[in-house]
């Protein structure tokens, strides 16, 4: 105790930092006045308040001077310590109009109790959210009246945000319980009463909704019989967990509707107290009735597939997508006399003949990683050890998402038509061969003939000699493709390249790609010659700035035609012939007759035109193609 006090002051005794603030404060200008003159009664409540460790503050007089202790300064924040003394709506004007009607209660001497009071306070400058419980209570003087109140408080504002915090937190969690994709459900005590159902819970179960606080056995009665309630008990009794995979369960989803089958994956997990006793049963899984049906659906599909593949006339093989071989028909195993533990993976391989090997592996390897289509041909090992030729082909398999899944793929026994087509070969090349020998010898032989012609009938020899020099080219385009037909283009450049030779002379051919059978290219190479040559004599050709422009376009149609176009430009002025030439003739004569084309032959003063409509299908059926550039 301070014995420097003067008499009557002790009351201000103690109290921390507030008493010493108090004692030293100028009291002068205090609407209390020097503390010298407080009633007894203010002396009383300051005394109780300076000594208490508890938060509190002493509002007195007509204008409610604001005394507190120390309990009370972390309320105060920047207003401390300024706000000793003054007037309690100068205190605390922010939030006077939230607490004066609780002050007005108190000064008529009613007491008031707040708990967690939201006030928003300016005490360090600034806005901000907090939270008090607290009593205001009347202090009466010595006349009777009220002189004053009284105030114990304490701020909960962390303790409010916690529990905010708290329950916004469980209602995360809530809503997350609810919203769970899975089923879940809480149940308490021995007779499974249900404490928590979520959305997921409640579909699966149907119509029934009302199922809190209701026993499992009341709410699903249909299940009675099909071992739920009993692994229920058992999990209870025991405390180990319960997981079930694709479990069905007979449930009437619909009020008065049939029972149906749904297909479940279940854990019941026991809830248990610090001693290790089951309280609860949690339950969750989910509903995998469409998985089940989809692989259900599948095995029946890969049964079907299986079923048939197996009694095709060709082998089918299946392979995942890094290439391993999955699944090889029973055909391929009775012909190879492989089994799934040597077939299967890349162990096909080892029925491939060993110099076909590498090569196929190869082929495979590429196209998988492209994941693109692919066939190929090789020697494949019979049971019996001789080797016969395949064709395997596939197609890769992509899913819905467009995931590669690799390849289904069939083998087709092509040794006959291998021997076939090498014998076709050979009579094809013995074919050529004879012709080439023949046009040789009757060149040789109108050569030999023809020898002793005088000089101005040589020309006539010379275009003879040409005429089989171009059927010679234009068969030797057909022989590159075994006399089953060739390009338009290809069948041009052939007969047109020795005037190519020269740099003098100027073509331009366009068009789009077709392929024509043996009889119309031939009759067009004859047609071309003989226009290339007329050109080299009087036309076109004749002179350095001379140009043939060759082109061609299709008329669709039921019955399609080839339209060829010769222009010459740039050539010596053009007269009409006063004969036929045997050229001419000859143009018509393979084109109408060996074709049943039709031609159009204008001598313009700029160059000679010549238009071949050509019909594409022949009277036997057979059609040129056009094929992609």
């Amino acid at each position: 105790m301070d014995r420097n006090f003067a008499p009557g002051l002790y009351f201000l005794s103690g109290g921390g930092e507030m008493g010493a603030l108090m004692r030293a404060h100028d009291w002068s200008t205090s609407p209390l006045g020097p503390p010298e003159g407080w009633p007894q009664s203010l002396r009383t409540v300051v005394s109780l308040m300076l000594t208490s460790k508890f938060p509190m503050f002493v509002a007195w007089g007509p204008r409610l001077a604001f005394l507190y202790n120390d309990g009370y300064r972390p309320i105060f924040g920047a207003k401390h310590p300024h706000a000793l003394g003054l007037p309690f709506v100068d205190v605390w004007s922010e939030i006077w109009s939230d607490i004066e009607p609780l002050v007005t209660k108190a000064l008529a001497g009613e007491a008031t109790y707040h708990a967690d009071m939201h006030l928003v306070m300016e005490r360090n400058g600034y806005p901000e959210d907090t939270w008090y419980t607290f009593s205001y209570s009347p202090v009466r003087d010595e006349t009777g009246g009220i002189g004053g109140m009284f105030c114990a408080c304490t701020e909960t504002t962390q303790e409010v945000k916690s529990r905010a915090a708290l329950k916004a937190e469980q209602d995360r969690l809530r809503e997350l319980f609810r919203q769970a994709p899975g089923f879940m459900a809480m149940l308490s005590g021995r007779d499974h009463v249900f404490e928590l159902a979520n959305d997921a819970y409640l579909q699966l179960v149907g119509h029934r909704r009302d199922i809190l606080g209701k026993t499992v056995r009341d709410v699903l009665p249909e299940i009675e019989g099909q071992g739920f309630f009993e692994l229920l008990d058992k999990v209870y009794a025991t405390g180990e967990p319960f997981v079930g995979r694709s479990l069905r369960v007979r449930l009437q989803r619909e009020p008065g509707g049939s029972v149906e089958d749904r297909f479940v994956d279940l854990v019941y997990q026991p809830i248990t107290d610090r001693t290790g006793k089951a309280t609860g049963i949690f339950a969750e899984g989910y509903d995998v009735t469409e998985r089940v049906q989809a692989e259900e659906s599948l095995r029946e599909s890969e049964a079907r597939f299986r079923n048939l593949a197996d009694n095709a006339p060709v082998m089918v093989w299946v392979t995942e997508p890094d290439g391993r071989g999955s699944y090889l028909s029973r055909s391929w195993y009775e012909f190879t006399g492989q089994t799934p533990e040597t077939g299967l993976g890349f162990g096909w391989l080892d029925a491939v003949h060993p110099e076909d090997r590498d090569e196929s592996g190869r082929v495979f390897q590429e196209a998988n990683a492209k994941q693109q289509a692919f066939r190929l041909e090789y020697r494949l090992r019979r049971a019996d050890g001789t080797y016969r030729w395949a064709i395997d082909a596939a197609a890769p398999r992509f899913s819905e998402d467009g995931a590669f899944l690799g390849y289904v793929g069939s083998v087709l026994d092509i040794t006959d038509r291998k021997e076939v087509e090498e014998h076709r070969e050979l009579l094809i090349n013995e074919l050529n061969h004879r012709v080439k020998n023949t046009l040789a010898i009757v060149q040789a032989m109108a050569a030999q003939s023809l020898r002793q012609v005088s000089e101005e009938s040589r020309p006539k020899l010379q275009a003879f000699e040409d005429r089989l020099f171009a059927l010679a080219r234009a068969h030797d385009v057909l022989t590159r493709q075994n006399w089953e037909g060739a390009e338009l283009r290809e069948i041009i450049d052939e007969v047109v390249e020795p005037y190519l030779r020269q740099k003098t002379k100027h073509f331009e051919i366009k068009g789009e790609r077709l392929r024509l059978i043996p009889r119309t290219a031939l009759a067009i190479a004859m047609a071309i010659h003989e226009l290339a040559t007329n050109a080299a004599k009087y036309g076109a050709l004749a002179v350095p700035s001379g140009c043939v422009v060759i082109t061609w376009m299709l008329t669709p149609g039921d019955a399609p035609r080839l339209v060829l176009r010769w222009e010459e430009q740039g050539g010596p002025p053009v007269s009409i012939p006063t004969r036929r030439g045997f050229g001419t003739r000859l143009i018509e004569r393979s084109l109408a007759t060996d074709v049943g084309g039709d031609v159009q032959l204008t001598y313009d003063p700029t160059g000679v035109v010549c238009v071949m409509d050509i019909p594409l299908r022949e009277a036997s059926g057979m059609q040129e193609q056009a094929s992609l550039p």
